[in-house]
């Protein structure tokens, strides 16, 4: 009898043991699932290029685009923003250059109806000049801060860092300043990207920003054997397993379409 108990209790003691384990190995499967653990992130809608950051760039990150006259700056800006507004979330472009009636005549001409978007009450078309972001930093968010509050906006693009940055001459201020505006941008939450126009990336205003953004795209219009072609680069994305090749791409009506991986 007493074997017969201790073979029981032993028998028992293995069935819980079995129990523990399977419990834990499921807890575990449910930690690692997730989705507070995972980076959740905002697609860009540029076909092929979302695959080569893991699906998407960090909600909430701020990004920095690169590159010369005509290479795609604004058009892959809008295309990040046209993708939200797919999904039914606001929109806001801020412009220090563009004047509204020629910047919506030139999207048209891509099939992107921003008279009919705006009309919507998901896109918002903010002019603004360098001056009033300079207020708008030293008052801690100012008017556009209050636009995103109110329109709960989730997807922003700077257009561009370049007449920004022009306000201030010394280094240490100019730094000082563009460091500031990172950090006022992170504070709204918003998916963000800013515009540089530059074929340097030595210059001293795109490697302040390139130190502060998240994510760092460029973008070329040159010259290969002879013949003008666009090309795209991800240099830089925190926290995403990103493809280093450099792509053709092509400017049509819907945007930005990634071309074919270049050889090296």
């Amino acid at each position: 009898m007493k074997k017969k108990s201790k073979y029981k209790k032993h028998k028992k003691i293995k069935h819980i043991k079995k129990i523990i384990v399977k419990n834990k190995k499921k807890l575990t499967g449910i930690i690692n699932s997730n989705p507070k653990n995972k980076i959740r992130r905002e697609k860009i809608g540029i076909n092929k290029f979302d695959k080569l950051v893991q699906g998407g760039v960090e909600l909430g990150s701020v990004n920095l685009i690169v590159g010369g006259g005509g290479s795609g700056k604004t058009i892959f800006a809008m295309q990040f923003l046209i993708e939200g507004m797919k999904k039914g979330e606001n929109m806001l472009y801020i412009t220090f250059e563009e004047e509204k009636e020629e910047f919506y005549s030139n999207m048209l001409k891509i099939n992107w109806d921003l008279n009919k978007m705006e009309k919507t009450g998901k896109f918002t078309f903010l002019e603004y000049s360098p001056e009033k972001i300079k207020m708008m930093l030293d008052e801690g968010g100012g008017s556009v801060e209050s636009i995103i509050i109110k329109k709960n906006i989730k997807r922003m693009v700077i257009d561009s860092l370049n007449s920004f940055s022009m306000l201030f001459k010394e280094s240490d201020v100019k730094r000082q300043n563009i460091s500031s505006l990172f950090d006022i941008i992170r504070k709204w939450n918003c998916t963000t990207f800013l515009t540089y126009q530059g074929d340097n990336l030595k210059e001293e205003e795109s490697s302040i920003a390139e130190a502060q953004a998240d994510g760092l795209i460029l973008l070329n219009f040159e010259k290969i054997k002879g013949k003008r072609q666009r090309t795209i680069e991800i240099l830089k994305m925190r926290g995403t397993k990103h493809s280093t090749d450099t792509y053709s791409f092509e400017i049509g009506k819907g945007g930005i379409k990634i071309g074919k991986k270049l050889k090296k």
